[in-house]
C-alpha cells in the first residue's frame, strides 16, 4: 500500500541533509512516507563537515570544526541521536558513549592583535553559565533587538564594574554584569549615565526621536581620558570594545530598529563597518582584533580577500548577540575526535536504525523541471562505482580504537575496484561513472530535498536558473569564499612548547592563516608510534582567494591552488608559529625536527606529510553573508517547485550566516515543509524572524 506522503530523496548527506532526514524519520514515519533515501557523492557523510582517518589513523578535517554554545539546534540533536543510540547499553565498549563524551567545553577563546612590530594574544573573560546547550524540551527563543541593546548594555556595565577595584593591568571585559558598585567613581558613573540615555531611548519614543546618545559620547570621552590609550594594548582593546558597543546601541536606536518589521535584517543592505563609522565608531574599531575575530568567524571577505570586508550589518550585529549573549555552559565547544568520528557515523548509525536508505557514490547531476514548469520531473545521478559480489548496501565505517568512523578512502572490500576512487568526492575528477541513474517522479520518489551546497546549485540546477528569476536572483548574489585549513602533529606536549593555556582557540591572527585552535583532546583517538607519537596537535584555518567559476583548464587550476597552500603553510609555520610555541623557534625559524612525519620523514620534509586542505571544489565553498544578498536567500519552503524543499545553510533560514547551526535549522524547517508544521516548528534559540 503505497503511503501518502509517497518516497523522500534527500540529495546530498551533509548536516542539512541528515538534520532532514532525522526530523522525517521520527518514530511513526512510516505511517506517512514510504521510504526517506539519502543520495551522496562518494564514500563519506557531512560535507564540509566531514572527516575521515588517514596515515596512523589520525584524523584528517575539511577544516577546523569548533561549535558555539549558542548552537542550540545543532546541541539538541547531537543529544536526541546519542540518547537514542544508547551506547552505555548497546555498545559499552566504545570510548565515545554520551554526548557529554563527543563534546567538550573549551574555555580558553581568544584574539590576535598586532602591537608596534610585534603580536600579543588576549585570551578572552566569558565565564561559563550553568546551564547546558540542547536541552530536551527546550522551546524556541528569537533574540530581539531589544534583548540585544539590553545585553550590549551589561558589557558596558561589567566594564564600569572592573575599572572600580581593578588595577590598570587588569582591565577587562566580560558577557555578565555582576553586582552593582556601592560607591562608584567619576569614570564609572559617566558610562553608567550614558547606559541610562541608552535605555531612555529605547524605551521612551519622544526620547529616541531626537539626537539620541549624548551622554553616551561622554561617557566614552570619560573612559578615554582615564585610560592609556597609547601605550597600553589591554586598554586600547577595552576602550575599543566600549567604542563599537555604544556605536551598536546608538545605530540600533537612530534608526529605529526596535519598531521595524525587519527588525535586523532592515540593515542588511549596509556593510557591518559603514554601518559602525556611520553611527560614531572610532576608526580604529575596524581594525581592532575583535571587529577582525568576527569577520574570520564567518570568512567574511569579498572574495576571500582581507582587504574587502564585507559582511551585512544586520546579520552581524546579530551575530554579535548569537555568540556572546546566546551561549549555554562554555561559549566555545571541541570534538573529542573528528567529527566525522562524533556527529556524522553516529547520526548515520541512528539513521539507518530508523530504517532511513543511504545510497552512496551517486553523484547529483542535474534536476529536470516538467513541461509544466511545476514540478521536478526526474533527477539525474551518476554511479560512481559498483558493490561487489554479495553485498547489499555500502557500510561506510571502520572501527578505529572502538570508534566508527570514516576512513580517509572508499573500502576495498566493499566495492568493485576501479581507478581514482581517492578522487570521486572531487567536483574536478573525471567522470568515469559505472552507469547513469535517472529517477522518476511518481516511481522512484515523490518529494526532493535539494541539500547540496549553494556552489553546486549552478551545476545541478541549471534548468530551474533558465526556468525561473528567484533562481537566477539568488545564484547571482549569493557569494561563496573557498577556504584552506592545515593540521599540524608535533612531538613535545604544548607546555613544552612555551603554551600554557590548554584548549585555546584565537584567530584574528596573521594572514592567510589567521585562526588556530589547540586540540590535544583528539590525540587519544589516533594511532602513533614512538617515535613519531604527537604531544600536541594544532589546527590552522583561513579564506582563500581562489575564484570561481572559471574558464580553462580545471587541473591546472587544482594544481596551482594545492601547490600555493601547501607553500603557504609551510612558510606560515616557519614564519608565525612561535606567537603560540615559543619554544618551537629559534633564530633561525621552525625547528622542523619537532614534527612527526609519516612513511620515515623528518625535518622540513615532514612538513609535507601535515594534512592541508584546499577547499575550492565548489560543494565546499563557503556561503557568505555580504551586504544585500540576505533578500534573495529562498527559504526552506519556498522553491517555487511543489515537490521540492530546500536546505542549506545558504537559505532563509533565521540563522543567514554559514555554519552547522544554520544547517541544521535549515535541515529542520525543510522536514517541517514535508510534514506540514509551520515553519519554526521545534526551532530553537536565537534566530531572525
Amino acid at each position: 500500500m503505497r503511503r501518502p506522503g509517497g518516497k523522500v530523496a534527500i540529495l546530498g548527506g551533509g548536516m542539512a541533509g541528515l538534520s532532514t532526514a532525522w526530523r522525517l524519520s521520527e518514530p511513526g514515519w512510516r505511517d506517512r512516507f514510504e521510504s526517506i533515501t539519502v543520495y551522496q557523492r562518494g564514500w563519506r557523510l557531512g560535507g564540509k563537515g566531514a572527516s575521515s582517518r588517514g596515515v596512523n589513523d589520525r584524523i584528517e578535517e575539511h577544516g577546523l570544526h569548533v561549535w558555539l554554545g549558542s548552537y542550540e539546534n545543532a546541541f539538541a540533536l547531537l543529544r536526541e541521536c546519542y540518547a537514542e543510540l544508547d551506547r552505555p547499553a548497546t555498545d559499552p565498549s566504545s570510548p565515545i558513549r554520551t554526548w557529554q563524551e563527543a563534546i567538550v567545553p573549551a574555555d580558553n577563546p581568544g584574539l590576535a592583535e598586532q602591537w608596534g612590530t610585534g603580536w600579543l594574544t588576549w585570551l578572552g573573560t566569558h565565564p561559563r553559565n550553568g546551564m547546558t546547550p540542547g536541552e530536551p524540551g527546550g522551546t524556541g527563543q528569537e533574540i530581539t533587538v531589544v534583548e540585544f541593546v539590553q545585553r550590549a548594555v551589561q558589557l558596558v556595565v561589567a566594564f564600569a564594574d572592573s575599572l572600580r577595584d581593578a588595577a590598570p593591568a587588569d582591565l577587562q571585559l566580560t558577557a555578565t554584569a555582576e553586582q552593582a558598585p556601592a560607591a562608584p567613581p567619576p569614570v564609572v558613573g559617566a558610562v553608567q549615565r550614558g547606559i541610562l540615555a541608552a535605555l531612555l531611548a529605547i524605551a521612551d519614543p519622544q526620547v529616541r526621536a531626537g539626537p539620541p546618545g549624548k551622554a553616551i559620547e561622554q561617557a566614552v570621552d570619560a573612559v578615554r581620558a582615564v585610560i592609556d590609550y597609547e601605550e597600553r594594548p589591554d586598554h586600547r582593546r577595552s576602550w575599543l570594545l566600549i567604542s563599537l558597543v555604544v556605536a551598536a546601541v546608538r545605530g540600533v536606536v537612530a534608526d529605529n530598529l526596535i519598531n521595524h518589521p525587519n527588525g535586523f535584517r532592515a540593515i542588511n543592505d549596509e556593510e557591518f563597518g559603514d554601518w559602525v563609522l556611520r553611527h560614531g565608531g572610532h576608526p580604529d574599531v575596524l581594525e581592532s582584533a575583535f571587529v577582525r575575530g568576527l569577520y574570520d568567524l564567518v570568512f567574511g571577505y569579498d572574495h576571500g580577500d582581507p582587504r574587502r570586508p564585507a559582511v551585512g550589518a544586520g546579520v552581524m550585529v546579530f551575530l554579535i548577540g548569537f555568540v556572546l549573549f546566546g551561549y549555554k555552559g562554555a561559549i566555545f565547544w571541541k570534538m573529542t575526535a573528528g567529527m566525522g568520528d562524533v556527529v556524522m557515523a553516529p547520526l548515520y548509525q541512528a539513521l539507518r536504525r530508523r530504517g532511513v536508505k543511504f545510497e552512496f557514490f551517486h553523484r547529483l547531476d542535474s534536476l529536470h523541471v516538467d513541461d509544466l514548469g511545476v514540478a521536478i520531473d526526474a533527477i539525474t545521478l551518476g554511479r560512481q562505482v559498483r558493490l561487489a559480489d554479495g553485498v547489499g548496501h555500502y557500510d561506510p565505517l571502520v572501527d578505529v580504537r572502538g570508534l566508527a568512523v570514516f576512513p580517509s578512502a572508499p573500502r576495498g572490500d566493499q566495492i568493485q575496484a576501479r581507478s581514482g576512487m581517492r578522487t570521486l568526492e572531487s567536483h574536478f575528477a573525471a567522470r568515469d561513472d559505472v552507469e547513469t541513474v535517472v529517477l522518476q517522479r511518481g516511481k522512484d520518489f515523490d518529494h526532493i530535498v535539494l541539500a547540496v551546497s549553494v556552489g553546486m546549485i549552478p551545476v545541478v540546477a541549471a534548468e530551474l536558473i533558465e526556468d525561473r528569476p528567484e533562481w537566477r536572483e539568488m545564484t547571482a548574489n549569493l557569494r561563496t569564499v573557498a577556504t584552506q585549513a592545515f593540521q599540524l602533529w608535533l612531538r613535545p606536549d604544548e607546555h613544552a612548547l612555551g603554551w600554557s593555556k590548554p584548549g585555546a582557540t584565537i584567530t584574528a591572527y596573521a594572514r592567510p592563516f589567521e585562526t588556530w585552535a589547540s586540540m590535544p583532546q583528539t590525540l587519544w583517538a589516533e594511532n602513533w608510534l614512538d617515535p613519531d607519537r604527537p604531544g600536541a596537535v594544532a589546527y590552522f584555518c583561513g579564506s582563500l582567494r581562489a575564484p570561481w567559476p572559471v574558464n580553462g583548464d580545471h587541473p591546472d587550476y587544482v594544481r596551482r591552488y594545492r601547490d600555493l597552500v601547501h607553500r603557504d603553510a609551510a612558510d606560515y609555520v616557519d614564519r608565525y608559529l612561535g606567537l603560540y610555541f615559543p619554544n618551537a623557534v629559534s633564530e633561525q625559524g621552525f625547528k622542523w625536527e619537532l614534527l612527526c612525519g609519516n612513511d620515515g620523514r623528518r625535518g622540513a620534509a615532514a612538513m609535507a606529510t601535515q594534512h592541508v586542505s584546499v577547499n575550492i571544489d565548489p560543494s565546499d565553498r563557503y556561503v557568505q553573508s555580504v551586504p544585500g544578498s540576505d533578500k534573495y536567500r529562498l527559504r526552506p519552503d519556498e522553491s517555487g517547485y511543489d515537490n521540492l524543499i530546500l536546505a542549506g545553510d545558504w537559505t532563509d533560514c533565521g540563522l543567514n550566516a554559514g555554519c552547522i547551526e544554520a544547517a541544521v535549522m535549515s535541515g529542520f524547517e525543510a522536514a517541517n515543509a514535508l510534514l506540514g508544521h509551520g515553519r519554526y516548528h521545534r526551532i530553537r534559540g536565537f534566530y531572525l524572524r
